[in-house]
């Protein structure tokens, strides 16, 4: 039976569950791991067992991702500083004349302006719209290309220049590809993993299909709309000088970085979009994993919450607006038997159990079912809830988490309800004591200091009009003394 304490009202603490209780499976069961004692891990399904994603898999997945070098922070990164150096031969170190089309006086150079904005936006494209880095960086290569191998037409800086933009290219489109094929080997092997069921999201889900993305589309087209429009305004004044030289070069740099954040924006927000529909739209594969958190917030999900080893995969940020806690009652009392398991843990040391629904590859949006306990301040014996998330999967690769050691949960539960005894003792003598000191005020109110009464006295005599009223021999006149 659920006890209620004295103090139900008072705020409560919510902790992640160790291990998903049965409730928490959809109808039909779902991959449930178990580490055995030579540390392979196994899974069965209700009324089966089936093949497993073992700690092997899972390293396999990992592998299957892009190098380091092309991951989206550090590639594009190293894509940056790239076209930085690119600029600096070109435009800085290099010959006006040698550099420019036109040379000095000859007024805005147009033709080149497309692909210097293609350029300036590579790297974030490659970070967030790796989709977008093919034709532009086709398009940058197919101008430069023809200019770098003119040796005799300009000078030497400038040749760097073209040969860095061209190395720019070849490793945007390198590494866009292999982040696009290492997201379809994943989910493959996360699909053979899940098997053929597919399950519909636990109910309680946030929606997020209804916003996720729109933010980011609304602000990019607000900056590509005003980029465009200063563009115009200089290439107009341009076109109407009266064939006077015009200097655009200032509209141009504006325009340059309002489309290259509008773009960036517009186009991350549209994969995020598309993400949450396809999550939606469909039913989905659905696996036990393990979810750690890290000290920067964010959640990392692991192959499983059994294996110590077990390396965090793929990182998520958790939000209030996406996440919906005590979506239904799991159970109570019986269920926190000491050694069954149900116990809460601290995440940022070890991880919880969770099931995943979707594929987690980079920019996949998934649901996590996980189980909570509510305790009250004042209660020996907590709730279990089901709570659910609604993540974006994040690119991320360092997380900085070690291998974990498992706290045995009979000996923390024992430790709460310790705290929990100590903290209701504290809270009754304290009640005690308060109760007390009022039964000993009520029963000797405060005396009136002498100071006080001393004065009320005197005003009394000298109010009375009379003298002191007293034959006290003193020489003040008022008793007929000299």
């Amino acid at each position: 039976m659920f006890t209620r304490g004295m103090h139900q009202d008072r705020p409560s603490a919510v902790d992640h569950i160790k291990f998903l209780p049965p409730g928490t499976l959809p109808e039909g069961g779902v991959p449930v791991w178990s580490v055995g004692g030579d540390g392979s891990t196994t899974r069965s399904l209700t009324g089966g067992s089936i093949a497993v994603w073992s700690v092997a898999d899972a390293e396999r997945w990992r592998r299957a991702g892009a190098p380091t070098v092309l991951a989206p922070v550090l590639g594009g990164w190293i894509l940056a500083a790239l076209v930085v150096t690119a600029y600096v031969l070109l435009f800085g170190v290099s010959s006006a004349s040698g550099a420019w089309r036109e040379g000095l006086g000859g007024g805005t150079d147009w033709p080149r302006y497309p692909g210097v904005v293609l350029l300036t936006a590579l790297p974030l494209w490659y970070r967030y719209v790796p989709v977008a880095v093919f034709p532009a960086a086709l398009f940058v290569a197919v101008e430069a290309a023809p200019v770098a191998v003119r040796t005799g037409d300009i000078d030497r800086p400038a040749t760097a220049g073209y040969l860095v933009v061209l190395a720019v290219c070849a490793i945007a489109v390198t590494g866009g590809g292999l982040r696009l094929w290492a997201r379809r080997r994943q989910r493959a092997l996360v699909l053979a993993a899940a098997g053929q069921r597919r399950f519909p999201l636990p109910g309680g889900v946030p929606e997020s299909d209804g916003h996720r993305g729109h933010a980011q589309v609304y602000l990019g087209l607000a900056l590509c709309l005003l980029g465009l429009a200063i563009l115009t305004d200089g290439l107009v004044e341009d076109l109407t000088s009266g064939g006077v030289p015009y200097d655009a070069i200032g509209q141009q740099r504006v325009c340059l970085v309002l489309l290259v954040a509008g773009t960036t924006f517009g186009g991350w927000g549209q994969l995020a979009y598309r993400a949450a529909r396809r999550l939606h739209g469909e039913d989905q594969p659905a696996l036990i994993v393990g979810v750690r958190a890290g000290a920067d917030g964010r959640h990392w999900v692991c192959a499983d919450a059994r294996t110590p080893s077990a390396p965090p995969l793929i990182a998520y940020v958790p939000r209030k607006r996406d996440t919906r806690t005590r979506t239904r009652l799991l159970g109570s009392g019986s269920v926190y038997a000491e050694g069954n398991g149900h116990h809460d843990i601290d995440p940022r040391q070890e991880p919880f159990e969770a099931i995943l629904y979707g594929t987690p590859a980079e920019g996949d949006e998934v649901v996590l079912e996980y189980a909570c306990a509510e305790y009250h301040r004042y209660q020996e014996i907590g709730r279990m809830y089901a709570a659910v998330t609604t993540v974006l999967l994040r690119p991320d690769r360092h997380h900085g988490l070690g291998v974990w050691e498992p706290v045995d949960g009979a000996t923390r539960q024992r430790e709460r309800l310790r705290e929990g005894r100590e903290r209701a003792e504290r809270q009754r003598a304290a009640d005690e004591r308060a109760k007390r000191e009022a039964e000993e005020r009520r029963r000797n109110p405060p005396r009136p200091s002498p100071g006080r009464s001393s004065g009320s006295g005197e005003s009394g005599r000298y109010s009375s009009g009379g003298g002191c009223g007293s034959s006290c021999g003193s020489s003040c006149g008022g008793c007929g003394g000299d």
